[in-house]
């Protein structure tokens, strides 16, 4: 399991590579409405996350996890039950 300060340190290097955002990304904006992640950066970033962290992510919950601070909580809940589906 990796340390949370790991997990966000690689959820931001996903969202700025698959989200194509460049500089500080301030982990509490909403990805979309003020960062301006599209749709299908969205699935990238989903798909990258479920690939780096080797775990399946609920697409509701995805959706509802706006932020890097959200998103990082997913996938540590995703960590701590490793071969769940995170729902």
């Amino acid at each position: 399991m990796s340390d949370i300060s790991e997990i966000r340190k690689d959820v931001m290097a996903i969202i700025e590579t698959c989200g194509k955002l460049a500089g500080p990304i301030p982990p509490d904006k909403d990805l979309y409405s003020d960062l301006g992640v599209e749709s299908v950066n969205a699935i990238s970033i989903l798909l990258a996350l479920e690939g780096r962290f080797g775990t399946a992510i609920d697409d509701t919950r995805f959706i509802e996890a706006r932020t890097v601070n959200s998103l990082v909580d997913l996938v540590a809940q995703a960590q701590a039950a490793p071969g769940a589906r995170v729902a």
